[in-house]
């Protein structure tokens, strides 16, 4: 059975057995700017998903104002932030709304649900991920979407009082770190569902719809897709490495430099 909070059950029952998409562009890529971000959102949301998660509080305000004009509904948003640090450091740091007062910025931009780093490990802020949701929960009034990577991080973060359990950062964290090219966490998933009560999400790592059917037959409460959908230079980037090794290009052709 699952549990919902009664504060937030209007957001929680919005995204139940919805495809959330996650459009995000990391900085110095041609679609980080809030223009794009929103075109990205509004194909997403033609396409048929139900909610959205995106990241910083820019991309979150200007997709709120322009929803707001465009439909007639309340668009569901998760939102949160990412600290600009190197990328070897994502594995042992946290880098997903780091801090209360982004937790903040976000809700004030029009967040519905505030996505954070539940990992345990130490926040930019030095409260503990407790106190954090806390904090979010009595000030912002505002549910916790708490990305995890392992199944007592799922628990932890339960108790801790996160509305929703995720398995966003399997294979993100020094724990777990896989190849990029592993597929999602199915089996955490499955063990999440089978000892949380509180919705659970799959998220991270899905390629196919294949894997977002299984994922709700395992029992997932809704299913976030990012890249396979919103970001073209890794899709291209799988194509490409799809070409076979022993294609011999045409007689006189240059690459470009």
């Amino acid at each position: 059975m699952v549990k919902i909070d009664d504060r937030f059950r209007e957001a929680i029952q919005a995204i139940d057995g919805a495809l959330v998409v996650s459009c995000q562009a990391s900085s110095g890529e041609p679609l980080n700017h809030p223009d794009h971000i929103l075109a990205m959102s509004l194909s997403a949301l033609n396409g048929g998903a139900r909610a959205l998660r995106l990241e910083g509080v820019e991309n979150v305000r200007h997709v709120r104002a322009a929803a707001e004009k465009l439909f007639e509904g309340h668009l569901p948003i998760v939102g949160l932030t990412k600290s600009e640090i190197p990328a070897a450091e994502k594995l042992s740091s946290v880098y997903i709304t780091a801090s209360f007062a982004e937790a903040e910025a976000l809700a004030e931009a029009g967040a519905d649900f505030i996505a954070l780093d539940a990992t345990g490990r130490k926040r930019a802020d030095q409260l503990s991920l407790k106190e954090t949701i806390e904090r979010i929960h009595n000030q912002l009034n505002l549910p916790v979407w708490a990305d995890c990577s392992t199944f007592g991080e799922g628990i932890a973060a339960d108790e801790a009082g996160a509305d929703i359990i995720s398995t966003t950062l399997f294979g993100y964290t020094e724990e777990t770190a896989l190849p990029k090219d592993h597929g999602p966490g199915l089996d955490l998933l499955k063990e999440f569902v089978d000892h949380i009560a509180s919705p659970v999400i799959l998220e991270g790592r899905i390629w196919t719809p294949e894997e977002l059917t299984r994922a709700f037959d395992l029992g997932a409460y809704a299913v976030v897709v990012g890249s396979a959908i919103t970001r073209p230079q890794l899709i291209t980037e799988r194509f490409v490495k799809a070409i076979p090794s022993r294609r011999v290009r045409m007689p006189g052709f240059k690459p470009s430099r």
